[in-house]
């Protein structure tokens, strides 16, 4: 009888271990950036990565698969296995807009990924050089009156609010306006910085790190109310600019069927990596609003961005 229940209780532990064992990790566990190296969401994954790599107990690397505004480095996260290997930190933009506007991309966001945590917010600022004569909107738009070819402007990815800017923009004052897509703010802005780009539209992040170094001249930011941190800039919509009252996120996804015990173990990681002091600050220090959330609150939050982005292309 003793060794009857010996075995048993060997059994029910091995079985225990297993199912242990079956929602861990698998290491390393890779942070998939779909931008190229020296923007805004690589520094987040790069300040990140490290601390998720001490509340989880695993290696975590940095993998930047830049490109097509994010869509290489997002399907290869829809393309890998559920298991807690792979993970992807984007803007909204990269996972909800990109695939209403690009069929071809050939992944969904609803379909396709588990939100399991934002970070942070920002607004979106168009900006000029400052050899541009222009020093509001509207003297940005005389000049495209004046010059026609100046109403090409440059963008960090394709579609999302850069196109909606620049829609508002063409719709309101009645000037052309077409968007030319870098892979991203790091190669979009030495363009716009040494004038060979009339203006162009970046993320708060790099366009305050830009307009604070004397580099670029902003003259609007999207979003509902001034951001803190530029009060003199004036919305788009205070300037009677409509439809530009959006912000963006950054958050991290997995591919579509992360067991729910490992979606919830890196969302509480990720939070509790959140409330460090030292990480705040530098969040801060980035110029985004940061905007820590559960599951639910993610999953929440990816419904809400869907909901705009599919209204907007349906009223195209």
């Amino acid at each position: 009888m003793q060794k009857l229940r010996t075995f048993f209780a060997s059994a029910v532990l091995c079985a225990l271990t297993a199912g242990a064992a079956a929602q861990d990790f698998k290491s390393p566990i890779k942070i998939v950036v779909p931008f190229a190296p020296g923007g805004a969401t690589d520094a987040l994954a790069r300040l990140l990565g490290p601390r998720l790599s001490r509340e989880l107990s695993q290696t975590v690397v940095i993998d930047n698969k830049p490109g097509a505004s994010g869509q290489i480095g997002t399907a290869a996260v829809k393309a890998a296995a559920p298991d807690g290997s792979t993970f992807l930190l984007a803007l909204d933009h990269s996972v909800v807009v990109v695939p209403l506007i690009t069929p071809s991309a050939g992944y969904d966001a609803i379909r396709d990924f588990i939100p399991v945590g934002q970070v942070a917010r920002f607004q979106w600022t168009f900006a000029v050089p400052l050899s541009s004569p222009a020093k509001t909107l509207p003297e940005f738009v005389e000049v495209v009156r004046k010059e026609p070819q100046l109403g090409n402007y440059g963008v960090p990815l394709i579609g999302g609010v850069p196109d909606i800017i620049g829609a508002a923009i063409s719709r309101k004052a009645s000037v052309k306006m077409e968007a030319i897509a870098f892979g991203g703010s790091a190669q979009m802005m030495p363009q716009l910085i040494g004038g060979q780009l009339a203006s162009g539209v970046t993320g708060e992040p790099e366009g305050v790190t830009m307009s604070r170094g004397g580099k670029v001249r902003i003259l609007a930011i999207s979003g509902g109310k001034r951001s803190a941190l530029l009060p003199d800039v004036p919305t788009f919509e205070e300037l009677g600019f409509s439809g530009v009252n959006v912000n963006s996120f950054n958050a991290f996804f997995a591919p579509k069927g992360l067991p729910a015990a490992l979606a919830e173990k890196f969302n509480t990681a990720l939070r509790a990596v959140l409330k460090d002091p030292e990480v705040q600050a530098r969040i801060q220090d980035m110029s985004l609003e940061l905007a820590p959330t559960d599951l639910d609150q993610s999953a929440a939050e990816l419904a809400r961005s869907y909901k705009f982005w599919h209204a907007t292309k349906q009223a195209k």
